[in-house]
């Protein structure tokens, strides 16, 4: 994922951070890591995406951000993480 696709996805995760981190694999730890780093919610999302980045490398596609956001429960989210990667942006 690109810079510019995470900034504008994590300005939309805003507070359902939290309910994507377990999807992304990440340990109760580093939630209470990026929680007591941070009061911004954009700034908890940005943060939830590097580290999710970080740990998954090559994986960490938008593909694989989508399955992650629907096994959430966050299709509305998938549907515009889909829309803003098909538009090119």
């Amino acid at each position: 994922m690109t810079g510019q696709q995470m900034e504008s996805f994590a300005s939309r995760l805003g507070e359902q951070w939290k309910a994507l981190a377990p999807y992304l694999e990440m340990k109760d730890a580093d939630i209470r890591h990026i929680e007591s780093d941070s009061e911004d919610m954009k700034m908890r999302a940005k943060q939830l995406l590097v580290a999710w980045q970080d740990q998954e490398g090559t994986h960490a596609t938008p593909e694989n951000l989508l399955v992650a956001l629907s096994k959430a429960g966050l299709s509305e989210l998938a549907e515009s993480l889909s829309n803003d990667s098909e538009g090119g942006s």
